[in-house]
């Protein structure tokens, strides 16, 4: 099973605008995924975070979040009133010397 959270270290990046029920981009309500580690931000309402492969169905009150794994499948569902944002994460970069 894949662990469910940021790993240490990593440093928030950029963050979408904030998304309602009627303004949420179609893209995120059908299967995709991102290529890092990110958060659902739920400010306030519910939306349900999907997961496709490994199956996953996760309601999220605001104020809440739930962690996206980088390469995973899934979709939001909100919920009429719901409020939210994704916040995505840079990694650190490593210090590689060939000395």
């Amino acid at each position: 099973m894949t662990e469910r959270a940021i790993p240490s270290g990593s440093v928030a990046g950029r963050k979408t605008p904030s998304f309602t029920a009627e303004t949420v981009p179609t893209a995120l309500q059908n299967a995709h995924h991102t290529t890092v580690w990110a958060e659902l931000v739920v400010e306030s309402g519910v939306v349900t975070f999907v997961g496709e492969d490994p199956p996953l169905q996760c309601r999220i009150d605001g104020p809440g979040r739930e962690t996206i794994v980088p390469n995973q499948k899934h979709h939001v569902e909100p919920e009429p009133g719901a409020v939210f944002h994704v916040q995505f994460y840079d990694q650190p970069a490593t210090d590689k010397t060939d000395e």
